[in-house]
């Protein structure tokens, strides 16, 4: 059992009416916002949220402006949003307990039949047109292959392909990154992975819309197809065999963090090293490159 901040307790217990009997912190999820599943006085529950920082309020005003101005079944329902004067915003939401989470802290694991409802959910979505008030994602101005490939010695450093593999293959990653397109209208989640998911009933939920923004939804899938291959499902080419402008965007942002994050701790860079292979053969599928022949991971 969780003890929450006391103004919060107060702020909560007088906006539902009721005593609170009980507070947990969900089982996974990275946000820095106080996040709690409450159970009240009559049993029933609200999840809680609540920002810490300027950041963390950004992120929940944006998360509460998705949730409350769209809607739908593959979203969390509103309860209450209490933005008082002094006071960080708190965002009460339904709670999603006794749906069924795919990720925890002892791993991930998707069950038959989750994945294709996963994909169900993200076709559903990328119906949806985007609040005008969102952010609007950007292209990017910059060629992160370009600098890659410019000064190559700490990529070459992570064992994932030779040098004569990069010089043939630099100029096709840095093309394809320059034609990604991830502007648009459509509603975009941000941050779909497996512990921004959940299944309840025949469909899937999606939380955490805290990156919410108006794009190309493409750019959900792409993000997602990665991680989704390391924890057992398909390899992203299957599934977007004319991606390989979001395999060359993603490969190098993930390149870029894993050589400029000194402070990385070991297990994350052996993930990134995993994700950046993946990236990699699927760039090199869908631009008809050679595999890196670097070490596995």
């Amino acid at each position: 059992m969780a003890t929450p901040p006391e103004y919060l307790q107060h702020l909560l217990e007088d906006a539902m009416g009721k005593r609170t009997k009980q507070w947990a912190v969900p089982d996974c999820g990275l946000s820095s916002a106080l996040r709690f599943s409450v159970q009240l006085e009559d049993s029933s529950r609200v999840f809680v949220k609540a920002a810490t920082d300027e950041y963390t309020e950004q992120w929940l005003r944006n998360e509460y402006l998705v949730l409350s101005s769209i809607g739908g079944k593959c979203m969390p329902s509103v309860i209450d949003w209490l933005d008082k004067p002094g006071v960080p915003p708190i965002l009460i939401t339904e709670d999603l307990s006794d749906a069924y989470w795919p990720a925890s802290h002892q791993g991930v694991t998707w069950r038959e039949g989750d994945v294709a409802m996963l994909f169900e959910g993200l076709n559903a979505l990328a119906l949806l047109k985007a609040v005008p008030a969102l952010p609007a994602l950007q292209n990017r101005k910059n060629s992160l292959w370009s600098e890659i490939a410019g000064d190559p010695a700490a990529f070459l450093d992570l064992g994932l392909c030779s040098e004569r593999w990069l010089n043939k293959a630099a100029e096709a990653l840095i093309k394809a990154e320059k034609d990604l397109d991830i502007t648009g209208d459509q509603l975009v989640h941000g941050d779909i992975r497996s512990d921004n998911v959940c299944f309840a009933g025949t469909g899937a939920v999606f939380v955490d819309w805290s990156h919410a923004a108006r794009g190309n939804a493409d750019h959900d899938l792409a993000l997602l197809l990665p991680a989704l291959c390391l924890e057992g499902g398909p390899a992203p080419y299957h599934l977007m065999p004319e991606g390989g402008s979001e395999a060359a965007s993603g490969s190098a942002v993930l390149i870029q963090r894993i050589i400029s994050d000194h402070l990385m701790p070991q297990w994350l860079k052996n993930v990134f090293r995993k994700l950046i292979t993946i990236e990699l053969e699927w760039a090199a599928d869908c631009l008809g490159l050679e595999y890196p022949d670097g070490k596995h991971p």
